[in-house]
């Protein structure tokens, strides 16, 4: 069996579940990845690399929480770096949760999976909470902060990649995202009601720095010279919140 984190694959293979698209280019354990949709297979890999978290023990003992889990990369790639509790969540996916419960049987991995709004379905407390691609698409942003506190140990993690606002400024501004004007991405105005679908606000990282000091969360940006990711992806950055207490 190749590990979790390979730095290459041998092949890709297309939607081994038979589902219409899987957005993760998830490792398999022949050496083989999944074709995900975005063109590059290392992506979400080169997320992993983002945040910082070591492959081997990285999460040893801690309880995570990953919101909008979509295909389960991160689910799984948190069981393998030796969380002790893995809940991944997530809504409106028409391959939700075919996908996530096909990515945890190929790696033997037994996470938590809850259909549902993160903002308001029962969960526990949690030491670690990715929040990947969720930010922009939420229409309340202080919920949303004040949910994450409550969700978290005091001196607890969340991990933010956000699509982020082109407007350079020293002021903390959002973007609102729009189909009729040229925002950084569409607002999708068509998939409204669609949680997870459409777009919202776009911050710019003096935006992102004061939402978090607004819910008493020290914010560290995780740009630089390792991160791969916002290298090749400049509209996007991670962040790495901590609870204060």
């Amino acid at each position: 069996m190749e590990p979790f984190f390979q730095k290459s694959c041998k092949a890709l293979v297309d939607s081994p579940n038979g589902s219409a698209v899987w957005w993760h280019s998830l490792p398999l354990p022949d050496g083989n990845r999944i074709n995900g949709h975005n063109p590059d297979k290392d992506l979400q890999l080169k997320m992993w690399g983002a945040m910082q978290i070591a492959e081997e023990h990285g999460l040893a003992g801690k309880k995570v929480l990953d919101v909008g889990a979509n295909d389960g990369f991160f689910t799984v790639a948190a069981s393998m770096a030796g969380a002790e509790k893995v809940t991944a969540i997530d809504k409106d996916w028409s391959t939700w949760p075919v996908n996530i419960d096909y990515s945890c049987r190929t790696w033997h991995v037994d996470p938590e999976v809850v259909s549902g709004d993160f903002l308001s379905h029962p969960l526990g407390v949690y030491d670690v909470v990715f929040l990947l691609g969720v930010l922009y698409h939420l229409e309340n942003l202080p919920s949303c902060m004040r949910r994450l506190r409550s969700l978290l140990v005091d001196g607890g993690l969340v991990y933010v990649e956000t699509q982020m606002s082109q407007i350079k400024s020293p002021l903390p501004l959002f973007e609102y995202a729009s189909d009729i004007y040229p925002t950084v991405a569409i607002q999708d105005k068509k998939n409204l009601a669609l949680v997870g679908i459409s777009n919202q606000l776009f911050p710019n990282e003096p935006a992102v720095m004061n939402l978090a000091h607004s819910f008493d969360f020290d914010c560290a940006s995780l740009s630089g010279p390792s991160n791969a990711y916002t290298r090749d992806n400049p509209y996007r950055q991670f962040f790495k919140w901590i609870k204060q207490g």
